[in-house]
């Protein structure tokens, strides 16, 4: 049954559209810690644990499903840092010509208008050959809240059994929407560190934006602003708040209802965020704003 399911969801991926491309020679970029500084853009065309009608997806292993759509563009002669994904998931190219290589040596070259079913939990790169950007719609199934693409070096003990022994390092290559509604890069979680009882995210609040209210479930937070001045209300009604600047620490009891607000209209805010909790987002429990919320004015 739990395989019809996953079938079912990954029918979604199947997209196409047109367009001419011929090979040339590429740049290497294995090393560059971030996609972005290739000129390589990531749009997020959806991400839901729902369907278009409001009923929730089925679940994966007794997880909740989430299902993400991304269109990726790689300019012309860039070969992407070398990652790997740990859910399912296919694309089409839309456009240019893209090579995808294994660290096994396997290798594919799509045209446009074709389409790949990828590797999972394989390390492997995708490299656009020209003369246009390549220009791809990737479908991801998996466990709400899990990063769907990850740096070859965060490639990690996959036994719960047996106590780790590497040490683990994480290159975040592109952000993910958390449910308080920031943009977080995912540094060390359960999923791409083996880790227990720890997490640890950089997010970031843009000029004027703020977070839903919400808490965290059983998790204390401790929090590092390296950037921006940031206003936090929280209480249960949050009738009360406090203001804090670049290089304050804060502390967030569990269960306590807040809400930080960028105050600059210009510039985004920045922190690094830690919390007791592996799966920090499988906790996050978002609350009705003031005036909404039972009991509050």
């Amino acid at each position: 049954m739990r395989k019809k399911t996953t079938l079912q969801l990954f029918a979604l991926a199947f997209l196409a559209v047109f367009a001419i491309g011929t090979e040339m020679g590429y740049a290497r970029a294995d090393n560059e810690p971030n996609a972005a500084a290739l000129g390589v853009k990531v749009e997020t065309l959806s991400r839901s644990d729902r369907s278009w009608n409001g009923d929730l997806l089925p679940k994966l292993n007794d997880v909740q499903a989430e299902v993400t759509v991304l269109r990726i563009t790689v300019p012309a002669g860039v070969s992407l840092p070398r990652h790997f994904h740990p859910v399912i998931n296919a694309g089409v190219l839309l456009q240019g010509r893209l090579r995808v290589e294994s660290d096994d040596g396997a290798s594919q070259s799509l045209q446009p208008g074709q389409s790949i079913i990828e590797m999972v939990n394989k390390v492997h790169r995708g490299i656009s050959l020209g003369p246009k950007p390549a220009v791809i719609v990737v479908v991801y199934v998996g466990p709400k809240g899990n990063p769907i693409t990850l740096p070859a070096a965060s490639v990690h003990n996959k036994n719960p059994n047996k106590e780790a022994d590497e040490i683990v390092t994480i290159r975040p290559l592109t952000t993910v929407d958390n449910q308080q509604g920031l943009k977080q890069f995912v540094g060390i979680s359960g999923a791409n560190t083996g880790a227990r009882g720890l997490s640890m995210n950089r997010v970031v609040i843009p000029p004027g934006g703020q977070a839903a209210a919400h808490r965290h479930l059983g998790s204390e937070s401790a929090i590092f602003l390296l950037a921006g001045r940031v206003k936090t209300f929280y209480g249960p009604c949050l009738e009360k708040s406090l203001i804090n600047q670049a290089g304050d620490f804060l502390f967030i009891p569990p269960g306590v209802v807040h809400m930080p607000v960028n105050l600059s209209a210009s510039e985004a805010a920045i922190a690094i965020v830690a919390r007791n909790d592996a799966n920090e987002q499988e906790h996050v429990e978002l609350q009705a704003p003031p005036g909404k919320a039972k009991n509050c004015f």
